[in-house]
């Protein structure tokens, strides 16, 4: 049995460790059990993040098209304008959805701050509020237009 290998280290395991042996030691198997848990819930919450930011896009897209062609609103001179300062709350909203993923993923305070520009404090503040969105979108998901 000198062939067999530690399946989270990958070190060598003794010749008295068994047949079904797969880990040095209980902590070994505790680490591959968090890791295969942070995989789950990351992968649960990137399809998540997917489906958000794709409706998403398909609004910014309806908002310009609308624009463009004229959809029965009233003639505005910027309606082009008007359109994109209607991205930033969505992008915001989109990042509301990112930071719970990041973070199940395993990522750290500072790395989710990084990418908005803010420190690790700071995201903490900003995206452990009740009203961080968690769980799939529902129907009231996308902010109103």
């Amino acid at each position: 049995m000198g062939d067999a290998r530690c399946a989270w280290c990958g070190a060598v395991l003794p010749d008295s460790a068994g047949a079904g042996r797969r880990y040095r030691h209980a902590g070994h198997r505790q680490a591959a059990r968090r890791a295969r848990r942070h995989r789950s819930k990351a992968e649960a919450a990137r399809r998540t993040l997917v489906t958000v930011g794709s409706t998403l896009l398909t609004q910014v897209e309806r908002e310009l098209a609308g624009t463009a062609a004229g959809d029965g609103r009233a003639p505005e001179e910027a309606g082009h304008c008007v359109a994109v300062a209607r991205i930033p709350p969505l992008t915001d909203h989109l990042v509301r959805r990112a930071v719970p993923a990041d973070r199940q993923a395993g990522a750290g305070r500072p790395q989710t701050g990084r990418a908005p520009g803010i420190s690790g404090e700071a995201a903490r503040a900003r995206f452990t509020r009740r009203d961080t969105f968690a769980g799939p979108p529902g129907p009231g998901d996308v902010p109103p237009r």
